[in-house]
């Protein structure tokens, strides 16, 4: 292969990347990957990128580093990423998002003031989605939900999978309050099974300045869903399943100032894919031993 050709590969890879991401300053994005920074109040109005339920307001100084940050103003208000999530067995997509503000003080009432994970549907809510307000009775969804534990003065962040309109499972972990407006979630989703995945979150105190990184919280649930499900492994194996979030009661408490959010695909290829993979090494190979000759 020669430097021409090399040239020509990596001109149409860069304007294929270029044709993925939109263009948004605070918005990377590829087809299996997704960082956003919300320093910009134009990023979450990109209708390229996201499917948005209800209206946002943008905090210019509200970031980590006073960058900006993503305001969720009132209750039940959501955003999808629009972009179709696959993998097969083994596959691992992951979900980290930094608050920069909340008030989950113990004198407000009991509650769920924020919920985010996965959906397979991008036109519903990831917080139960079957829920009058969120439209698609028959969507599924994995869910972390922060719930307002009182009067015993302390969070819960509850693991659920939601499967045809019941609660499958519901797991709950609790954290004290830390005094600081800091958090940050990872949320890992790893199917290990046609219908079946181990679901789990860590939850990070990033301190007063959001350089800390003290352990608060942590649980992974291994779950299977039925066969006949609408669900997630004929979504992964599809269409796709697409990271969400959303508001919940924020009378309760509000989780907010959406600093960033970044998404990610690991896909574990296919034999087949395996296949052409070692095809292509092996003509890699033959041309370069032609070419010394």
């Amino acid at each position: 292969m020669n430097k021409q050709t090399i040239t020509s590969i990596c001109s149409v890879a860069a304007l294929s990347a270029a044709m993925i991401s939109p263009a948004y300053a605070g918005i990377t994005e590829t087809t299996t990957s997704l960082i956003v920074d919300f320093n910009d109040a134009s990023d979450h109005t990109s209708n390229d990128t996201f499917r948005r339920f209800g209206s946002f307001t943008h905090n210019p100084t509200g970031g980590i580093a006073s960058d900006g940050a993503l305001v969720f103003p009132s209750n039940y208000q959501g955003i999808n990423w629009k972009q179709g999530l696959t993998g097969g067995i083994g596959t691992v997509i992951t979900q980290s998002l930094v608050f920069t503000a909340n008030n989950l003080a113990d004198t407000n009432p009991k509650a769920v003031p924020f919920v985010m994970g996965f959906t397979n549907n991008v036109d519903s809510h990831v917080g139960d989605p079957t829920a009058p307000n969120n439209s698609y009775p028959t969507a599924d969804a994995f869910q972390l939900q922060i719930y307002h534990d009182l009067p015993n003065t302390r969070i819960n962040t509850t693991l659920k999978n939601v499967v045809d309109g019941t609660v499958d499972q519901q797991k709950y972990a609790n954290f004290a309050y830390t005094g600081t407006n800091m958090l940050q979630f990872d949320l890992s989703l790893t199917r290990t099974g046609t219908n079946s995945y181990d679901w789990g979150y860590v939850l990070t105190d990033l301190g007063a300045d959001g350089s800390g990184s003290s352990l608060l919280s942590s649980n992974t649930q291994s779950i299977t869903t039925a066969s006949s499900d609408f669900g997630f492994g004929s979504a992964l194996d599809g269409g796709g399943i697409y990271a969400a979030m959303r508001s919940g009661n924020q009378a309760s408490g509000q989780l907010n100032g959406v600093d960033s959010w970044s998404v990610n695909v690991n896909a574990v290829p296919e034999p087949s894919a395996y296949a052409l993979l070692a095809g292509a090494l092996a003509l890699g190979l033959v041309m370069i031993r032609r070419r010394r000759s």
